[in-house]
């Protein structure tokens, strides 16, 4: 399955407003896989001094990606495809 990188440039951001957000995407990648989209998120990085959350996510498309982080209210700055090494 493709890799996505999801940049958020998120002003206030703190890990209490991420993990509450995570959740919320949580809950929406439950929705969006009974609807026959399977989305996963394999990373996701805080950088506080920044204000700026850097995900990495494995999904059918960029827009399916967007639809899910849209739906679950997380500021996206851009979306783009991604490799993930590990």
């Amino acid at each position: 399955m493709p890799g996505y990188l999801v940049e958020r440039y998120w002003p206030g951001v703190t890990s209490e407003l991420l993990l509450e957000a995570l959740d919320r995407d949580r809950r929406v990648m439950e929705e969006m896989r009974v609807e026959g989209t399977c989305i996963r998120t394999v990373s996701c990085t805080l950088i506080p001094g920044e204000e700026v959350v850097f995900s990495i996510y494995e999904g059918p498309s960029a827009a399916a990606v967007r639809r899910l982080n849209e739906r679950a209210r997380i500021p996206v700055s851009r979306i783009v495809e991604a490799i993930v090494v590990t």
